[in-house]
């Protein structure tokens, strides 16, 4: 048996347009092939954007530089230098 809010929400299901479910699912693939787009991309156009202001790097991608001079220039034998961050 069938309470009046199922039957109020099989009603409302019967009113949707058949091809809403394939709308729905275009749309969600747009959303995440942007969504790649700009994480790829919106980084590096405020780094250009940040220099053509006449600024340095912007501190987030120096860390990656950092990071990677400072595994260049380890060895084992040496104790690590203490941080300066």
């Amino acid at each position: 048996m069938n309470n009046s809010l199922k039957k109020l929400q099989e009603e409302r299901e019967a009113m949707l347009p058949p091809e809403l479910e394939d709308r729905i699912t275009q749309h969600v693939g747009t959303l995440t092939l942007f969504s790649s787009v700009v994480e790829v991309f919106v980084p590096n156009a405020l780094q250009v954007v940040v220099q053509m202001v006449g600024g340095d790097e912007l501190p987030c991608l120096k860390k990656a530089g950092r990071r990677q001079a400072r595994s260049d220039n380890m060895d084992w034998r040496n104790p690590p230098a203490p941080s300066t961050v």
